[in-house]
């Protein structure tokens, strides 16, 4: 897992175009007999790039951008946010060029190199789409791979549910997938500081790479949660992808009337870059 921070997209911007990415046998990884299964390879869910929106394309209006998060994300001192929830609808993928994305909940890495969360994959590799759902902790020193719940099979259209729970020494990431009544859960040590919680929908990292974006459509994010109550969410806190070359690649929308929600659509493909 790596982070990359200190990353402009404007620095992104002046990296060379890479070949498409070819990781299929780090992706597909069979279900092993114990409750979670090995690491897939696709490494990283950092925030890469963020800065104001507006910038550089003048087409986004308030929050924020990156090259690699589209959702919200919301940030304060440490020991601030101890917990994270929301539900989303699995989406379904509908192109079949190269290309790997992630729905997930999460406490910390907005702001600093701890993160902690959990969440599902929509991937298409050699043309084939694959669905599944997984768990991954960061820290400054581990930068492992996210992890698959084994025995968890996922769909598009499921309906699920996420929490990330932290005590300031463990970590407890839930996925429930309502429509068919399975749950996995996994705890692990997490000693992140707790400065920040997010809901996000992201082109994932892989081998070094930010992926291209398959079109997942739209995601809907309901029912949020942080410290157990309302996010109070507020549209400066909302981040769009903007890719290394000044693509657009997503539109999140201003919070529901609740301001515990909000819609996040893919507009473009976007540019692979690479992070070094």
């Amino acid at each position: 897992m790596r982070r990359h921070l200190a990353v402009t997209l404007a620095a992104l911007a002046t990296s060379a175009v890479v070949p498409t990415l070819a990781v299929a046998a780090s992706v597909d990884v069979p279900a092993t007999t114990s409750a979670v299964s090995a690491s897939t390879g696709v490494r990283g869910h950092p925030l890469v790039g963020r800065k104001p929106r507006g910038s550089k394309t003048g087409r986004v209006a308030a929050g924020s951008t990156s090259t690699n998060w589209a959702g919200y994300a919301q940030t304060g001192s440490s020991g601030q946010f101890r917990s994270s929830t929301a539900s989303w609808t699995v989406p379904k993928t509908a192109t079949t060029y190269p290309g790997y994305s992630s729905t997930w909940v999460g406490v910390d890495g907005a702001a600093n190199s701890f993160l902690t969360q959990t969440g599902t994959e929509a991937d298409v590799v050699n043309g084939k789409v694959s669905y599944y759902a997984w768990w991954e902790v960061i820290t400054p020193s581990d930068p492992a791979p996210e992890t698959r719940f084994s025995r968890f099979p996922i769909s598009p259209g499921d309906a699920i549910t996420a929490s990330v729970v932290t005590n300031g020494t463990t970590s407890t990431m839930t996925l429930t997938d309502t429509t068919t009544g399975q749950t996995a859960s996994k705890t692990a040590a997490y000693t992140g500081p707790g400065a920040s919680a997010e809901w996000i929908q992201e082109d994932t990292d892989v081998n070094g790479y930010i992926s291209t974006a398959p079109n997942w459509g739209s995601v809907t994010f309901r029912a949020i949660t942080v410290n157990g109550a309302s996010p109070a969410l507020t549209s400066s806190q909302s981040i769009d992808i903007v890719d290394g070359q000044g693509t657009q690649e997503t539109r999140t929308s201003a919070p529901n009337s609740a301001a515990n929600g909000f819609t996040t659509t893919w507009l473009a493909t976007g540019t692979q870059t690479y992070t070094g």
